[in-house]
């Protein structure tokens, strides 16, 4: 446990790279006008025929690689939305990201599954971190300062 806290910390800082463990779960159907919506990153529906995926806090754009621990398959897609919004039984989520159909089926989920997540963070000042509808406001050159 202490090891595989230890190398994700050492390759968080030294390559950037992020892993986190946890479960899976499907979300939308082929024609969901309730997928994405307001809280989607593009605030426009999710294509539920195309690779992306919602995370709660991973900027939206970043490429991530899913490996299903419970049934041999990897796939990619990239985060456009924010979630999982559900609970268990005992009120409490353990849900790490949410799949559409066409990612689901790539990566041979069924159900609920356990995955493991690879993803890189964007470097500072990557589009990914920009509001999708923040007006760009203009720099002053330097010969007016």
């Amino acid at each position: 446990m202490i090891a595989k806290f230890f190398l994700q910390f050492v390759l968080a800082a030294v390559f950037g790279i992020g892993v986190d463990d946890g479960y899976a779960t499907i979300y939308g159907n082929p024609g969901d006008p309730f997928a994405g919506g307001n809280l989607a990153c593009t605030h426009r529906p999710i294509p539920q025929d195309q690779p992306v995926c919602a995370h709660r806090w991973l900027p939206c754009g970043t490429q991530v690689t899913i490996v299903n621990l419970e049934h041999p398959a990897t796939t990619g897609c990239r985060i456009s939305d924010r979630g999982p919004y559900g609970q268990d039984r005992f009120g409490r989520w353990r849900g790490a990201i949410d799949l559409t159909p066409h990612v689901a089926k790539a990566v041979r989920l069924d159900g609920r599954d356990v995955v493991r997540l690879l993803y890189l963070m964007p470097k500072r000042g990557h589009p990914a971190y920009e509001p999708a509808n923040a007006p760009k406001v203009p720099r002053r050159s330097r010969a007016t300062m």
